[in-house]
C-alpha cells in the first residue's frame, strides 16, 4: 500500500521533556483523543491542533494505556498500572473510577485497551497473568469476561487492543502474533485467516475498523500497519521500522475516523501520524 497523504505532529512539551502518544482514538465531531507518556489526555480537532488538555489522577507509578470517547462526549480511560477505569466528562473533570487490583469480576491486573461497541457496552483487556476481557455497560456496570491466559484457543499472552465491528470482537494478542475474534457475548470463534490459517504479525498491539469495511492493525514489532478483512484476507501493509516517511517505530495505537484518515500513534518516533490510502 501506498499513503497518497502522511503528515505528523509532535505532542506538546512538559516542562523539559517531550512526550510521545502511547493510545488514540476517534471523538466527536472528527476529534482525536490521545494519551501520551506524560500521563495526560490530550484533545485535538481533526487538523491536529491542540484543543484541550488534562492530567490522569496519578501518574506516579506508571502512565495510562487505551481510551475511548463515548457519544456524549465522556472520555473513559485505562489507568493501567491502577487497575482501574476512569471516566472523564468532555472537559477533563473526572467522574468515576471502576476496579481495583484483583482477579475477581471488576478487576485489573493492568487493563491496557478498551472499545464499544454499537450500544456503547464497553469491552477492555488486560494483562499480567489473568489476561482476559471484561464487557461493562456505558455506565461502568460488570456484565461479562471471557478468555484466559494461555496460547490456545481463545487465550491470550498480553491483549493489546481490541475493537468491535458488526457483532464481532477482534482481539490483538499480542505476544502471540495473532488477532483472536469473539461474539459480542464473549463466545471464542477463530482466529483472523483464512482457511485455516492465520495471519502472521508481529506484536500486534493495537486495532481500530474502518469506514471502507476492513480492519487496521498496528504491529509494534514489525513498525508496519495492515490492512485485512474481517473474513481474514491481507489487504494490504504499509511500513517497517524507521522514523522517515511511510516508517513507523513500535506504533502503539491506532484509530480511523469518518473521513477514512489513519491515526497512527508512532511512539518511538514521538508523533502521531495521519495518513489517508
Amino acid at each position: 500500500m501506498h499513503a497518497r497523504e502522511w503528515r505528523v505532529w509532535n505532542l506538546p512539551p512538559d516542562g523539559a521533556t517531550l512526550p510521545t502518544p502511547r493510545s488514540v482514538a476517534v471523538g466527536n465531531d472528527g476529534e482525536i483523543a490521545t494519551l501520551d507518556t506524560a500521563g495526560r489526555v490530550l484533545i485535538y480537532d481533526g487538523e491536529g491542533a491542540l484543543k484541550r488538555q488534562w492530567q490522569m489522577l496519578d501518574v506516579s507509578v506508571g502512565k495510562p494505556e487505551g481510551i475511548v470517547v463515548l457519544r456524549d462526549g465522556r472520555v473513559v480511560v485505562c489507568d493501567t498500572h491502577y487497575h482501574r477505569v476512569v471516566w472523564f466528562d468532555a472537559s477533563g473533570n473526572w467522574l468515576q473510577n471502576v476496579g481495583q487490583h484483583g482477579t475477581k469480576d471488576g478487576e485489573f491486573i493492568y487493563p491496557v485497551g478498551i472499545c464499544a461497541d454499537a450500544a456503547e457496552n464497553l469491552y477492555v483487556c488486560e494483562y499480567g497473568g489473568n489476561d482476559r476481557v471484561q464487557k461493562f455497560s456505558r455506565e461502568g456496570k460488570w456484565l461479562a469476561s471471557f478468555g484466559s491466559f494461555g496460547t490456545g484457543p481463545g487465550q491470550f499472552q498480553r491483549p493489546s487492543g481490541l475493537a468491535w465491528k458488526d457483532g464481532r470482537l477482534y482481539v490483538a494478542d499480542a505476544i502471540n502474533n495473532r488477532v483472536l475474534i469473539f461474539s459480542d457475548d464473549g463466545k471464542y470463534l477463530g482466529l483472523l485467516g483464512e482457511a485455516g490459517q492465520p495471519l502472521a504479525f508481529n506484536l500486534p498491539y493495537a486495532i481500530a475498523p474502518g469506514g471502507d469495511g476492513a480492519l487496521y492493525i498496528v504491529e509494534y514489532g514489525a513498525g508496519r500497519l495492515s490492512r485485512v478483512s474481517t473474513d481474514g484476507k491481507l489487504l494490504g501493509q504499509l511500513g517497517h521500522s524507521g522514523s522517515g516517511e511511510g516508517e513507523f517505530g513500535t506504533p502503539w495505537g491506532v484509530a480511523v475516523d469518518g473521513q477514512m484518515r489513519i491515526r497512527v500513534a508512532d511512539t518511538k518516533n514521538r508523533r502521531i501520524v495521519t495518513l489517508r490510502f
